[in-house]
């Protein structure tokens, strides 16, 4: 990651200033708003490596609950207008639909599916369900076979995220999640395919702590 002289103090005033603009606070009417916000900051659009902090954000102040902790993504670095296999994950900012993965009753708050044989994410641009969730006998290698990867260790604990889902767009990139690293023979974290990876412990703390009554999102972006 490139180094950044702004002071810490700056960073944070920066960050609360991005959230206050996200959430529309200026007045008193907007005391209730509380959301969860995962910020995934990267030095350049061709780093892999990035920084995630969670952020619960009430009245326009937003709260640091987690982080900053290491993640990796895609392994051609970011891109507003990725494209499906391109190896970038999208800018912007997302919602948190979900959670799933192998364990049959994890500490979790978010609706959560546990894969079974025949879970399929569709990354196939001419399948009639691309950027969704099926069942079948077979998952195509151009799809994403969830229980394979999950026994893997990725997909061990998942997020899903809202990124192309409405409406769908065949071909803007599918399958973008936040999930446990993947790691090489060395041991060393790799890069991602577009999704955004942390540790395993890191994982099953956002699975405990993000809460769908405070409107998880993700939001990634390039360090200013």
């Amino acid at each position: 990651m490139g180094s950044n002289p702004a002071s810490p103090t700056i960073k944070l005033f920066s960050v609360l200033l991005f959230f206050v603009g996200a959430i529309g606070v200026s007045d008193a009417s907007a005391s209730d708003v509380v959301h969860q916000e995962i910020v995934v900051e990267v030095g350049s659009a061709s780093s892999t490596v990035a920084a995630l902090t969670l952020f619960e954000v009430s009245a326009g102040v937003a709260t640091k609950v987690l982080g900053p902790v290491s993640a990796r993504v895609g392994r051609n670095g970011v891109k507003r207008n990725r494209r499906e296999g391109d190896g970038t994950t999208p800018l912007g900012s997302f919602g948190i639909s979900g959670a799933f993965g192998v364990a049959e009753s994890p500490r979790v708050v978010l609706p959560y599916r546990r894969v079974k044989d025949g879970d399929c994410w569709i990354s196939d641009v001419t399948d009639g369900f691309y950027n969704q969730w099926v069942t079948r006998k077979q998952c195509g290698r151009q799809n994403e076979d969830l229980r394979r990867i999950a026994l893997a260790g990725p997909y061990e604990h998942a997020l899903t995220t809202d990124y192309n889902s409405s409406p769908i767009v065949v071909g803007k990139g599918s399958a973008i999640f936040i999930h446990v690293h993947a790691y090489d023979g060395a041991g060393r974290t790799k890069p991602t395919s577009g999704c955004v990876s942390v540790s395993r412990s890191v994982m099953k703390k956002l699975f405990a702590l993000l809460d769908p009554a405070k409107n998880p999102r993700v939001t990634i972006r390039i360090r200013s």
